[in-house]
């Protein structure tokens, strides 16, 4: 049986119920505990060369990340706590860090460098972290506001709040951005080990936990109902999510309750019940708000929370995501299944501002959430179609500058010149590269992302080096370095776009096996030093159908998302700016393929010498351009959706279209 995309959806419809009565978030479930597997910590895994990954890693390490200056960063702060600058400092950096998500990027970057001092062994940004918290430290105390801590005043919450008379001073979504500085602080504490960000984020926590406190229900709902706007001004981040973290460390039950506030029955209810009131929204609003729903459910089990973050991300993979992972139009979330039809952007198709980067960013996170409940292989399968075509997509193999959209059909990508909400996700994105490759759980391993790399699983006491690049065609090649003392069970990942006969081998030997497409490979045994693995997991091409149209199609390699060369005409002579600043530049056009049949072997053709590039023929309007990764494909125009006629009629021909 041949599936197409369209067929995932109609099965993902009848699934859900047309209908559902939200529920009263106070009458749940008992909680049932969360049987949790982990990613291993960026300190336990380390990027090897021979892959993309690396290479953009070290871009950020030696060149973006390390270009930040900690006093910048720390400008608006010292200058809300009365401290004094240092010799030299003069402003904040340019843009929202110092207009409406002042102080955003001091968070992200601290999330950032902890994880890259732990992912590189990096002493530079160890240091840089524990300096930033200790000035952090003192901003807080020279405020001396029970614990609060931010670049902006209390009066942002307060106008937030109804106060008569309040006045923000431009600040736009205040909790966005005390996320963003709590999530960096518990991140110092978890890769630095620096106490001293648990005790101030702890007391951040115990600030706005009284504070909401102090409101009825009534406010609390004003404040955090976000579905009246594609913008909310009360974007709140992941609120939820730090809370619960902080929760885990310390099990004082007033975090996750205050976490929970975050949780709106609204939102919450109609999800448990498979309802999709996506279509509207503000994307990022609600996958951070859900990140932080499967977060708090994992803890205790919440059988309502586990089904509604369950059914988000099935809604948002199957209903609401592009070829290469990602979602939203211009920030929102278009209506169901549209993909490549007039979208809600004032029905323009496939307009420049498809897929923001913050929004992958943190399904990324959500799916990682999911996956420590629940070990099935679908979910690795979007972590790497979301990973590969998005998140490294979004970063330049030449500068490491990042984009916020990531355009479709003819137009070009912006790198982003300021300090942007997709530029503060950007640079934690490069340092997570090590995170979601390897899990764990007891005596059980999952390797879920094939990605050149070393893990030492301290637990276990096992050294394990991956290396091979699917990308490139490679077969994956796994050492054991070190065995440890007992048996273990390796989980490798079988992907769902394996286009042949899988083959294993240990120590040279051949292995019998059942690979089936979107599964895993059990090994267990006692290892010993030197055993080797061999894995090959055949590529093919294959395209798949947008929701919404049989006859537009993207094409893929493999884990791939394939994107064609259309040049630089009309491009301004720099693709660094505004993250608005060029979507006025009309898209050219993009060819059609006219080929004879819906198989694409039938018309792409290798490139001589690089194993990850096709060329166009047989394929009428098409031929001729070459068509290679999209992670690779920058500094000009290109297209990844196709209109294809194959056969004489618009559409594959049956059975030529192969699942997502």
């Amino acid at each position: 049986m041949s599936f197409t995309r369209r067929s995932m959806l109609k099965a993902t419809l009848a699934a859900f119920p047309a209908h559902g009565v939200a529920r009263d978030l106070g009458q749940l479930a008992p909680p049932v505990p969360v049987d949790a597997a982990r990613a291993f910590l960026a300190d336990q895994v380390r990027l090897l060369p021979g892959s993309p990954f690396h290479v953009r890693q070290e871009l950020h390490r030696t060149g973006v990340l390390a270009s930040y200056d900690p006093d910048k960063l720390l400008y608006h702060y010292r200058a809300l706590a009365k401290l004094p600058q240092k010799a030299g400092i003069e402003k904040g950096y340019d843009g929202w860090d110092s207009e409406f998500l002042r102080g955003h990027m001091t968070g992200h970057y601290l999330s950032a460098a902890s994880r890259m001092a732990a992912a590189t062994g990096s002493l530079r940004f160890r240091d840089r972290v524990n300096y930033l918290v200790a000035e952090l430290a003192a901003c807080q105390k020279s405020l001396n506001q029970d614990g609060y801590l931010a670049a902006f005043s209390t009066a942002a919450f307060d106008q937030l709040e109804g106060k008569p008379g309040a006045d923000a001073g431009g600040i736009g979504v205040p909790y966005y951005t005390i996320q963003k500085i709590m999530s960096g602080l518990l991140d110092a504490h978890a890769y630095v080990g620096n106490q001293q960000a648990l005790d101030v984020a702890t007391r951040m926590a115990d600030y706005f936990g009284k504070r909401l406190a102090r409101l009825d229900a009534g406010q609390v709902e004003r404040i955090f109902r976000t579905d009246g706007s594609r913008n909310p001004q009360n974007e709140f981040g992941a609120m939820s999510d730090v809370l619960t973290e902080l929760y885990k460390i310390d099990k004082n039950p007033r975090h996750l309750d205050t976490a929970r506030m975050f949780h709106r029955a609204w939102f919450v209810g109609p999800l448990a019940d498979g309802e999709d009131r996506l279509g509207g929204l503000h994307a990022n609003t609600h996958i951070a708000q859900v990140m932080g729903l499967a977060n708090a459910a994992n803890v205790d089990g919440n059988a309502l929370e586990l089904k509604a973050s369950e059914n988000f991300w099935r809604l948002v993979v199957h209903r609401h995501a592009f070829a290469n992972g990602g979602t939203s139009v211009n920030e929102w979330f278009d209506q169901p299944g549209v993909e490549a039809g007039p979208s809600i952007d004032s029905g323009k198709v496939l307009p420049p501002t498809t897929a923001e980067t913050c929004n992958t960013h943190n399904m990324l996170k959500l799916t990682a959430r999911l996956f420590e409940r629940d070990r099935r292989a679908e979910l690795a399968d979007y972590y790497e179609r979301a990973l590969y075509n998005h998140v490294l997509a979004s970063v330049a193999p030449d500068s490491g500058a990042m984009t916020y959209f990531t355009p479709f059909h003819g137009d070009f990508r912006t790198y982003l010149n300021g300090s942007y909400c997709c530029t503060g996700s950007g640079i934690e994105n490069t340092a997570r590269y090590n995170e979601g490759i390897y899990f764990h759980k007891d005596d059980a391993l999952w390797v879920n992302l094939y990605i050149p790399s070393e893990l030492s699983w301290r637990q276990a006491g096992i050294v394990l080096r991956q290396q091979g690049d699917i990308t490139r065609g490679d077969p994956v090649r796994l050492t054991v370095v070190k065995p440890g003392a007992r048996a273990v069970t390796l989980n490798l990942r079988v992907p769902a776009w394996v286009a042949g006969r899988v083959t294993l081998r240990i120590n040279g030997k051949p292995q019998p096996v059942d690979a089936q497409p979107s599964t895993y490979i059990a090994l267990r045994r006692q290892w010993r030093a030197g055993d080797v693995i061999d894995l090959t997991l055949p590529a093919g091409l294959r395209l798949e159908q947008a929701m919404d149209d049989a006859s537009t199609v993207s094409l893929f390699h493999g884990p791939v998302l394939l994107a064609g060369e259309l040049g630089r005409q009309g491009m301004p002579a720099s693709d660094v700016g505004d993250k608005d600043a060029w979507l006025k530049i009309a898209a050219v056009p993009v060819p059609d393929i006219v080929g004879k049949s819906g198989n694409p072997a039938d018309w792409l053709a290798p490139v001589p010498g690089d194993p990850s590039a096709f060329r166009f023929k047989d394929a009428g309007p098409a031929n001729g351009i070459v068509v290679r990764p999209l992670f690779d494909l920058h500094h000009q125009r290109y297209a990844v959706y196709w209109r294809l006629s194959a056969a004489g009629q618009y559409g594959p021909t049956p059975g030529a279209v192969t699942l997502k």
